[in-house]
């Protein structure tokens, strides 16, 4: 029996979008979508709210990465993840954040990994006073791009519940994903 790829929201993914034309314009994000003919999201008036194989997202991501980010860093990434969060913070959780403590959004991590991802499990593996560790079980060794995309959205969500800077750090250790956040 073969294991399912894995696959990202596509709310997720035209939300990035949106952000990419908006950053770069429509004709670099034509120009770019043009490389891959195979991947439909790209070729469609609005990408649907299902899921999308996660694979061919990441080819689109080091596409735009190597035109106009840092692929070693992940730089337009972690941007991208960081404005798209925001505005999904603003709007769709914003009812929920307005009252929300740090604590509070541990006990929606779940929640939170469910609506982006279709692989694995987030959890909170550790928790002491202005810290925590979270973990993804269920899905040996992720690409360092969910890290980098989990990591920037921890740091969107504690700064909006008021965390003055708080500190977020990914990494995989033995096949796992975990994330260190700090406030």
């Amino acid at each position: 029996m073969s294991e399912r790829a894995p696959s990202i929201s596509g709310r997720l993914v035209r939300s990035s979008l949106r952000y990419l034309r908006e950053r770069e314009g429509a004709a670099t994000v034509a120009q770019i979508a043009a490389q891959f003919p195979q991947h439909a999201f790209l070729h469609s008036a609005r990408v649907d709210d299902g899921w999308i194989p996660l694979g061919a997202w990441l080819e689109v991501l080091a596409a735009f990465e190597a035109r106009v980010g840092d692929p070693p860093t992940l730089r337009l990434l972690r941007e991208m993840t960081r404005a798209t969060m925001a505005a999904a913070v603003s709007t769709v959780w914003g009812t929920f954040l307005a009252s929300a403590t740090p604590d509070q959004l541990m006990a929606r991590v779940g929640d939170f990994w469910s609506v982006s991802f279709d692989t694995g499990t987030l959890t909170v593996a550790e928790r002491a006073h202005g810290r925590a560790r979270l973990v993804v079980d269920g899905w040996r060794d992720p690409p360092p791009q969910v890290g980098a995309m989990v990591a920037e959205a921890c740091a969107v969500f504690l700064a909006r519940v008021g965390v003055g800077a708080p500190r977020v750090g990914d990494r995989v250790v033995n096949g796992r994903l975990e994330i260190d956040r700090a406030w």
